[in-house]
């Protein structure tokens, strides 16, 4: 009977036993592949790989050590890796404003306070904007934002500008969008006509030509949205500088012009949206 009380107290104590601790917490995720089903407060491990979506955007907080906070957007692919140091971290301002600069963010975010980090958070998880696959005229030449979202930013790089990367964002907080519809589009390179502009919006692009020469931007009309003016042009944007044009929060691409050689050099319009 000994015996049994003994071996009876020790499966007791290895079934307390505590399991370990997790090192990472999930404060926000969308359009995050592996692991599968990530969700606000799920533990993770240590050395967990995220595999996302290339509009996926994720917030990871170390629960040990620094209690730093990983801000991971635009990337294939991310490994969580624990901080060594707890002095260096980026500014909560300066993420907030590159991921609304349509950026790719794999960094790491110190927390100073529930205010900042939640700041953050509704950076990611409220704007999930898409960075579309970079078009040219090669390939099948032409990208179209999902349903439910338009353009909102464009880059160049290349040569000539021969490739561009599209920044598509939602004007119904993601959801498609089945009134939307087509519109007549025109071709413009650095010869007339070298300015397209609409009433409405753009969710999408098209190329042809040497260098991407000549450009389609898609137009659609949907009664779900309107063009409430005040429009404004960007700078130039070529492949020397290679930065976003980004028409920022509230506004939409409603226009775009081309000149230099090969259409080497963009700048689009950028009109506030109001949303029926």
């Amino acid at each position: 009977m000994k015996k049994l009380l003994s071996k009876t107290v020790i499966l007791l104590c290895v079934g307390a036993a505590p399991l370990a601790a997790s090192e990472f917490e999930v404060v926000a995720a969308t359009g995050v592949r592996e692991p599968e089903g990530l969700h606000a407060g799920q533990p993770l491990g240590e050395n967990t790989r995220l595999v996302l979506e290339h509009w996926g955007r994720a917030l990871i907080r170390e629960t040990t050590k620094c209690a730093l906070t990983h801000v991971v957007v635009g990337v294939g692919e991310y490994v969580l890796t624990l901080s060594e140091d707890c002095t260096e971290s980026s500014s909560p301002t300066d993420v907030v404003e590159r991921l609304q600069r349509g950026e790719v963010f794999a960094e790491r975010l110190k927390e100073t306070g529930s205010g900042p980090v939640d700041d953050v958070v509704r950076a990611i998880s409220n704007e999930p904007c898409v960075f579309l696959p970079r078009v040219s005229e090669e390939g099948t030449g032409r990208r179209e934002c999902p349903s439910g979202y338009a353009l909102r930013g464009l880059r160049c790089s290349g040569v000539y500008c021969d490739d561009k990367d599209l920044l598509c964002c939602p004007y119904l907080e993601g959801a498609p969008d089945a009134g939307a519809k087509r519109l007549q589009s025109r071709w413009i390179s650095e010869e007339a006509p070298n300015v397209t502009t609409t009433k409405d919006f753009f969710n999408g692009l098209s190329c042809r030509g040497p260098y991407c020469d000549e450009v389609n931007p898609q137009t659609f009309k949907t009664p779900r949205l309107a063009n409430a003016g005040e429009c404004l042009w960007t700078v130039w944007s070529s492949q020397r500088e290679g930065q976003w044009l980004d028409c920022q929060l509230g506004r939409l691409m409603a226009g775009i012009r081309c000149r230099e050689d090969y259409c080497a050099e963009v700048a689009i319009s950028c009109c506030k949206v109001r949303v029926k």
